[in-house]
This record gives structure tokens, C-alpha cells and sequence, in this order.
């Protein structure tokens, strides 16, 4: 399997340039009800440091009846550093920083970097995925519809709003919380395409010990 470019191997990382849906509230009370929701989130979230979590994510291209496994661990370091590493079925890993994205693959055995310095794009990226990861969900309701599907434990689905360009792509997004709402457990996208990619979150530890080797792009394992 080659992997060449950062949003074939990373979907999530496109998605974010964009990210997050729902189905429209239709009551002030609901509304009032979801900000408070998202609120407590963020509150539970932003209370650790550092973050480490292994994940499965399954790509489901529709036209081609098929499914696509990746398995491997994501490091979270605030503020804002991020390193995705993909074990399984090739290894692959991408690093955000504030200054840049850094990828390598093992079918081409080259990293590459771009500077996040005059990038609007890619430091978009970034900040999308540290409003995500990080926990700030309260200051995603000024771009994105939201409604809850379970209390328990919380599923939140999201929706662009009509003049949210993530409509083109993104059909909705399916948010699941772990049982103690700490973090997330499962992350659903729908595209309008009929594709859709879900990651599952696994042995999620917060505040664990980060070593540099866990940044490093081009690993030694």
C-alpha cells in the first residue's frame, strides 16, 4: 500500500479543514441544553496535559463495496502538538506542531514537512484538530448544528450549517463519548460521497508520560 499524501493515510486531517455536523435544533431550550453539554465536555476534557490513545479506523469507500483497517496511536501534547502514528497494515506517521506538519511513510521511507509559516491551510488543520482533541467544543456551534442522540453515554451527531462549506463534502458526523465523558470514544463521518470513515478510540491515558521518541516521525519499531 503506498502512502504518498497526508490526507489519503489521514482523512480525519482534510475533514477538520471543515469538520463537524448535525440536524438542526428547533427549540431554544434544546439549544440552551446542547451549549451546556458541550460546556461540561470541554470543562472534562481540558483538564489533562497529555493524552494517549491507540485507534482503529475503518474507511468504508462505497462504490467499491470495500473497507479499509488502520490501526496505531495518537500522542496529544498541549498546547498543540499532535503525533498520529499508523502501525497497521503500513506504518505511517504524521506530527503537527505549531510551525509545522512533518509525515513519513515506509513505502517511500521520506519524510516531508511543510511549514505551517504563510500556510493558512495547514494551520488550519491544526487548529481544528487541537479544538477537537484539546476539548474547546463550545466554539464549535458558530459554524455547526448539533443534536444529541443518546445521554447515555452521550452521542452527539453534527451538521454543517448552510453556509458551511463542509456541506459539500461532509453528509454528518457522529460523535460517541466514553462512559465518564472524559474523551471521546468513536468518531463517525459520513460524506456525501456515501464513504464514510470511523476511528475508535482505545486505552485512552491522560496526563501519561510523553518521551520524545513518541514526536519523533521517522520511528525506530
Amino acid at each position: 500500500m503506498k502512502v504518498n499524501n497526508i490526507f489519503i493515510t489521514l482523512p480525519l486531517l482534510s475533514f477538520f479543514l471543515l469538520v463537524l455536523c448535525a440536524s438542526g435544533l428547533t427549540a431554544a431550550d434544546d439549544a440552551a441544553e446542547i451549549t451546556a453539554m458541550l460546556r461540561k465536555l470541554g470543562e472534562n476534557v481540558s483538564a489533562f496535559k497529555s493524552l494517549k490513545t491507540d485507534f482503529i479506523q475503518e474507511k468504508d469507500l462505497a462504490i467499491f463495496q470495500s473497507k479499509i483497517v488502520m490501526k496505531g496511536r495518537i500522542y496529544l501534547q498541549k498546547p498543540g502538538r499532535i503525533a498520529w502514528h499508523v502501525d497497521e497494515p503500513v506504518r505511517y506517521s504524521v506530527v503537527i506542531t505549531d510551525k509545522s506538519i512533518r509525515q513519513w511513510d515506509e513505502d517511500t521511507d521520506r519524510v516531508q514537512e511543510i511549514a505551517l509559516s504563510g500556510n493558512p491551510v495547514f494551520q488550519n488543520v491544526l487548529n481544528q484538530l487541537t479544538v477537537w482533541f484539546s476539548g474547546d467544543y463550545i466554539s464549535l456551534l458558530k459554524d455547526y448544528d448539533v443534536r444529541v442522540l443518546k445521554k447515555s453515554p452521550l452521542v452527539f451527531e453534527f451538521t454543517p450549517k448552510a453556509n458551511n462549506a463542509a456541506g459539500k463534502i461532509i453528509k454528518n458526523i457522529t460523535i460517541g463519548l466514553r462512559e465518564d465523558e472524559r474523551y471521546l470514544k468513536q468518531i463517525r463521518i459520513l460524506e456525501v460521497s456515501g464513504d464514510s470513515t470511523t476511528i475508535i478510540f482505545n486505552d485512552t491515558i491522560f496526563d501519561a508520560p510523553i518521551e520524545g521518541p513518541d514526536f519523533e516521525v521517522k520511528r525506530r519499531v
